[in-house]
């Protein structure tokens, strides 16, 4: 990871930024025109509209020195840099899957505004495209739906990806900075006054409006993004900022670096401007106009007020308004936005109203490039579809580590807890078991600890395979699809825990052991494969203390028969993963796929047929399970933070 090298900029300094451009991206450009070579430049902006493709077959016009020069750039600026954690990538893209539409709301009220302040960068937006020339909305619509892509192309799962969207997107908005450069400066810029048109100043503060003014207006929104999302925020931002050509003393991962360097940049140059009130004016219409959804329709201006401030409002002639509009459109927000936060039964109607409300925002925002012709403006399926509908909100990218693992571990249990759903007692479990695997490699307890990394990180790759396939309303593989069928049944938590181990020890273990052991190697995993039990073992007390909590009888039972229940529940589970181990040997001997597909096959209509068995036992049990659910102790959310040990269930008087 890269330290944090953000200085205190004086102004001196920070003016001294304004002298500066892109040289990487200038030289490219420079040299095409230096050739005369502008319907090239032109092809090579519709070759990355086009395609991801590289070397790009556009690059083929140019002349032998000239494509030199392009490849070598291209192939420069798409390296990502060694500190980059893919990880951290993938969890920024999560807060936007989660908090889109109101990051696009923040988008408009703030951190655009927060830029039409700074009077010497909104010359230059302004005068790009003749943006307020013709008298219409239509150039400004392009240039915001542009904006809103580039963000999107950003934001969206494998992004960065050798083919997704981000490099590319990067790539060319670099070289349209450049062109605009060169262009500017050979029609008598005042670079004086200004500075280089769209000099390091101006790129790393629009950098900073989308960290840190999206962060600070979610903030103002009421969505506090968690210490591992916010970090992955400003990692993936950082990024973009070194890929964007923006000098590393100016980038920075730290929050509070980030924010003194905007606040540094608008002491500096915040101010008014005929050109920061157009386009605040163009902004303001755009929303009222076109971009209409629900309660904020006629607010817009209650909305930049409220985000920057009376001060920087007055600056770009905002209207004011007064403290009952502030308070509705506050209070409506807000609201809003509990639906994306878990607000339970008790709020389905405003969960519905919120979810319509970004429905709305989502649907506007496609009608409005479809009017502007935005050049392949679009959303991905996943995105809109989340946005759009009362699919569960989460999704789990690849996972490469065991931390990442239990990252995710972590976000699962919480979030099925604010949903009050009992599929948060295995998750939490799993985390805890993850945890003790995880502490067990670090100590040196296993013979191979790679390998058993490499068996812990695909084990919870398949538990997070099934979830993925629950999220998307899929069905999932047999014994798995039989544990989240039970999660709407009225059982006592052993089931629901029971039913999704069952399905992970008594399907997916096999899978894994001999995907990663095939043929005789499986047999250099047992002594590892062993090893891992009695680390489990070692948890049973804590588990029977956490239950006990949720079943008072049970905690009265283990004061009198506390060995002898752990030596029963170690010996049924000890036969379990016997019988998981005889499994997976079978199959990793398996002579050949047809046979070994049989195998998996079969194990699949076992392991479902033992989960239905669990969740529906001998009729004879039934009285027993009732009077035992009856006795249980909390809701689910207090169950799940039991086994997470983060609580204690309230007394029951």
């Amino acid at each position: 990871m890269p330290t944090s090298t953000t200085p205190h900029f004086s102004d001196e300094a920070l003016w001294q930024k304004r002298q500066v451009g892109d040289a990487r991206a200038d030289e490219v450009i420079q040299t095409l025109l230096a050739r005369n070579q502008k319907g090239e430049v032109g092809e090579i902006f519709k070759a990355l509209a086009r395609t991801r493709d590289f070397p790009n077959p556009a690059f083929n016009a140019l002349p032998a020195d000239v494509r030199d020069l392009v490849e070598e750039y291209f192939a420069e600026v798409r390296r990502l840099p060694d500190w980059v954690r893919p990880f951290k990538l993938e969890i920024a893209a999560d807060v936007f899957r989660k908090h889109g539409p109101k990051i696009l709301m923040v988008l408009l009220g703030k951190s655009l505004p927060t830029c039409y302040t700074c009077w010497r960068g909104a010359k230059v937006l302004a005068g790009t495209g003749r943006l307020l020339a013709d008298g219409t909305l239509e150039p400004f619509t392009r240039r915001l739906m542009e904006t809103a892509q580039f963000v999107v192309n950003l934001l969206t799962p494998n992004a960065f990806a050798h083919d997704g969207r981000a490099i590319v997107s990067i790539q060319k908005v670099r070289l349209m900075h450049a062109a605009i450069r060169y262009f500017a400066q050979e029609y008598h810029w005042d670079r004086e006054t200004y500075g280089v048109p769209i000099n390091q100043q101006d790129l790393v503060g629009t950098l900073l409006s989308f960290s840190v003014v999206i962060a600070d207006g979610l903030g103002q929104l009421g969505i506090e993004l968690e210490p591992e999302e916010k970090s992955a925020w400003y990692h993936l931002w950082h990024l973009v900022g070194v890929l964007m050509g923006i000098d590393e003393e100016l980038l920075s991962e730290e929050e509070a670096e980030c924010r003194a360097l905007m606040q540094a940049i608008l002491d500096q140059q915040a101010g008014p401007s005929p050109e920061g009130v157009g386009l605040t004016r163009a902004c303001l219409e755009l929303m009222e106009t076109r971009l209409v959804f629900g309660p904020l329709q006629r607010l817009a201006p209650v909305l930049m007020r409220f985000f920057i401030g009376d001060r920087y409002a007055d600056m770009l002639e905002i209207p004011a308004t007064d403290e009952a509009s502030e308070s509705t459109m506050l209070a409506a927000i807000q609201n809003f936005d509990r639906s994306f936060r878990g607000a339970g039964e008790r709020h389905l109607l405003l969960a519905a109203a919120g979810r319509a409300m970004s429905a709305s925002l989502i649907e506007q925002f496609l009608a409005v490039s479809n009017r502007a012709h935005a050049e392949q403006f679009s959303l991905p399926s996943a995105l809109t579809d989340t946005w759009r509908s009362d699919l569960p909100d989460l999704r789990i990218p690849p996972i490469a580590t065991i931390d990442e693992a239990i990252f995710y571990f972590d976000k699962v249990a919480r979030y099925f807890k604010a949903q009050n759903n009992p599929m948060g007692l295995f998750a939490a479990v799993y985390q805890r078991v993850t945890e003790r695997v995880a502490e067990g490699i670090q100590l040196g307890l296993f013979k191979n600890a790679e390998k058993m990394e490499a068996v812990d990180v695909r084990f919870c790759t398949l538990y997070f395979t099934a979830l993925n396939a629950y999220f998307d309303q899929k069905p999932a593989v047999g014994p798995w699809q039989v544990a989240f069928d039970a999660a709407r049944k009225p059982l006592i938590a052993d089931q629901h825990i029971f039913a999704a181990c069952n399905a992970h020890i008594g399907y997916d273990l096999a899978l894994v052991v001999s995907e990663i052991f095939p043929g005789e190697k499986v047999h250099e995993f047992e002594p590892d494969f062993l090893k891992m039990n009695s680390l489990f073992d070692a948890m049973y007390d804590q588990m029977n203390d956490n239950i006990g909590r949720i079943f008072r009888p049970f905690g009265v039972m283990l004061k009198y028969f506390d060995q002898q229940i752990l030596a029963a529940e170690r010996k049924i589970m000890r036969r379990g993963r016997e019988k998981a181990w005889e499994t997976s040997v079978r199959l990793a001997m398996a002579k050949n796929e047809s046979e070994r597909a049989a195998m998996v096959l079969q194990l699949e209509k076992d392991s479902a047929a033992m989960g239905r068995k669990i969740v529906s036992p001998h009729p004879l049990l039934n009285p027993l399970l009732r009077w035992m659910a009856r006795h249980e102790q909390g809701t689910v959310a207090q169950k799940v933070d039991v086994m997470l040990r983060s609580a204690l269930l309230p007394e029951v008087a």
